[in-house]
């Protein structure tokens, strides 16, 4: 980029992409590592109020959260979560599936049971197998011991537990280790280049590709594709120039 800016190219402001977010230990989410959702819908509002949102399995892990879908998300957000020192709020609904109003009223009708105990899940939320030990971690953020009874319990309370569900607030306070970012969101400024041939339009003869190029995709399969079909584009125009 050094060498491409000192030659009169723009250079898009590099950030890393394609990295997991670090959430602080608040009513041991580390507890709940290794826990995985098929179905997951995040939405991340990132500095000057910028909204992202990702749907698809999400791991939870002994730092924060990671999965395909977080991985995207912090792709479209990689710049404005750069520019914000990697911090946000990420908002998750664990069981998209389900409607708020459907779980609320499945949680409320359940308090009409005198001995169902409130660690037992609400059918709808067995149907989509969702984890046992995250349920108990909504419990605990309500600090509902695991054996009350639901009908022990307020509406009030009953209502919130439904909303952690479908809107799990948690701050996002860093990105994963450095250097284990898979892409690299910025690099020359795609306008100053001829994307047929990644030839330079600002210097003759002078080719670029890969991630030196502001391209950056939301898996990591795009990028090396990228890297290889603008590889393959320079080599073919270059050859074709010297023969």
């Amino acid at each position: 980029w050094r060498i491409a800016s000192g030659l009169g190219h723009t250079i898009v402001d590099p950030k890393p992409s394609l990295f997991t977010f670090k959430i602080p230990d608040n009513g041991n989410w580390k507890a709940l590592a290794g826990i995985s959702l098929q179905d997951c819908c995040c939405v991340l509002t990132a500095g000057g109020g910028a909204k992202f949102e990702q749907r698809g399995p999400m791991l939870i892990t002994h730092w924060g959260v990671s999965g395909p879908a977080i991985l995207k998300l912090s792709a479209w957000a990689a710049r404005a979560l750069g520019s914000n020192s990697y911090t946000a709020e990420l908002n998750l609904d664990l069981c998209p599936q389900v409607p708020v109003e459907e779980l609320t009223s499945e949680i409320l009708r359940m308090k009409k049971l005198k001995n169902k105990a409130f660690s037992s899940l609400p059918l709808s939320m067995k149907e989509t197998s969702f984890p046992r030990r995250l349920w108990g971690y909504l419990l605990s953020r309500q600090k509902i011991p695991e054996d009350a009874r639901f009908s022990e319990l307020k509406d009030k309370t009953l209502r919130k537990v439904a909303l952690d569900c479908k809107r799990l607030a948690l701050p996002v306070q860093g990105k994963g280790p450095f250097k284990e970012e898979f892409v690299t969101s910025g690099g020359v400024d795609l306008r100053e280049v001829d994307l047929k041939t990644m030839r330079s339009k600002k210097i003759n003869g002078l080719y670029f590709g890969g991630e030196v190029l502001n391209i950056d995709g939301e898996t990591g399969g795009f990028n090396f594709q990228s890297a290889w079909t603008s590889g393959f584009l320079a080599g073919k125009d270059l050859a074709k120039r010297v023969s």
